[in-house]
């Protein structure tokens, strides 16, 4: 057990603070979408309209966060241990994919993809994220180069 598992839940009027964040993050969504759905029509019995399924959906949302609300008077929860290194190496790498798909073709996008996932790990181990890539490297040359006209990647820029 670690010490983040025996720190007692933040409280305000009661409420476990973490419950009560969720809880009405989710009620005021279902509210937003039960109002907006008040634009569709909502038809008859016989004939329902656009805006019965919204509707309900608003409605069971906003009880369902209630309900976590007021489960958070008795809730014991602590907010986990977020391992922000892993998080933003993790979207490092796929926002550096984005960007250098289209203009370095897929071969350095994949390098970059993994080498930036790889610093997620603690122990950065370099040779084995070089094979991974290059291994995936050729997973796709050979996805590519099997499958030509049905699958059309880049895999080198100006190709």
């Amino acid at each position: 057990m670690s010490a983040e598992d025996t720190r007692p839940p933040h409280r305000i009027a009661g409420f476990n603070t973490l419950e009560l964040a969720a809880g009405l993050i989710i009620f005021v969504v279902g509210l937003i979408v039960a109002f907006e759905s008040l634009s569709y029509s909502f038809g008859t019995l016989r004939n329902v309209g656009p805006a019965v399924f919204p509707m309900l959906l608003g409605f069971t949302l906003a009880a369902l966060g209630l309900a976590i609300v007021f489960e958070g008077r008795t809730s014991l929860a602590v907010a986990p241990y977020v391992p922000w290194r892993a998080v933003l190496a993790i979207c490092a790498a796929l926002g550096a994919f984005a960007l250098l798909i289209d203009t370095a073709g897929a071969y350095v996008a994949i390098f970059a993809l993994i080498f930036l996932a790889g610093l997620a790990d603690r122990p950065f181990r370099p040779v084995t994220l070089l094979c991974v890539a290059l291994g995936l490297c050729a997973f796709i040359t050979a996805l590519v180069l099997g499958l030509r006209g049905i699958v059309n990647i880049d895999l080198l820029p100006g190709a």
